[in-house]
């Protein structure tokens, strides 16, 4: 199964491809796609249709996790312009038959986080325990929410068989469970957490010793 996460916007649009492996997901690729900012609004969301199209030729993802329009009274405008440019993106996706999973930033962050008011660190952090990434350094916001958006997706999306690598025993059952599971388990496991020593006590298998 391979999710392709898009952040739409009329500046840039982030986009990553994630699929799930044991025992984290897999970051495949990701990057920006950022029209020309001087050019006219049409020549901007063909550019945007263009892009979209590489990404899709290349990757051929199973699914698209899209992130919803986000309503904003005090800038209806801004709204608007991302609503173009996600509509551009719409129509490439149909036109190339890609399943779209439509997903609101409240919806990403209770599902990676618990808390629909996570804040941006917040799931930049759960991206990075998930992945298995070293770091977001030289990474643009807008590719960490995408890979946020494909996490999200895999997580409502991925169905069943087994977690595991060449090699190795299975891991725990994939899917839906499995991921939900795993996210579960990094909420609670506090980041510097300790195990505790179960190992056995040191058996003394020195000969008895006769009393004279």
């Amino acid at each position: 199964m391979r999710a392709l996460g898009i952040d739409p916007g009329l500046v840039r649009t982030g986009w990553a491809i994630v699929e799930p492996a044991a025992p984290r997901a897999i970051v495949r690729a990701h990057g920006v796609i950022s029209p020309p900012t001087d050019a006219e609004l049409p020549v901007r969301l063909a550019e945007g249709a263009r892009r979209l199209r590489e990404v899709l030729a290349e990757h051929r993802p199973d699914f698209v996790a899209l992130e919803e329009i986000f309503t904003a009274p005090r800038h209806p405008r801004s709204a608007l312009l991302m609503a173009h440019m996600r509509g551009a993106l719409c129509l490439v996706l149909e036109e190339a038959g890609v399943p779209i999973m439509p997903l609101t930033a409240t919806t990403v962050k209770q599902r990676l986080t618990s808390s629909g008011h996570a804040s941006k660190e917040q799931v930049q952090r759960m991206v990075l325990r998930l992945t298995g990434l070293v770091s977001t350094e030289g990474m643009k916001l807008d590719e960490t929410d995408a890979i946020a958006l494909a996490l999200a997706g895999l997580n409502q999306r991925v169905v069943g068989g087994q977690w595991s690598v060449g090699g190795e025993r299975p891991g725990p059952p994939r899917g839906r469970a499995a991921l939900r599971q795993h996210i579960a388990e990094l909420r609670q496991r506090p980041a510097d957490a300790l195990s505790t020593d179960h190992r056995p006590p040191i058996a003394d298998h020195r000969p008895p010793t006769t009393d004279h």
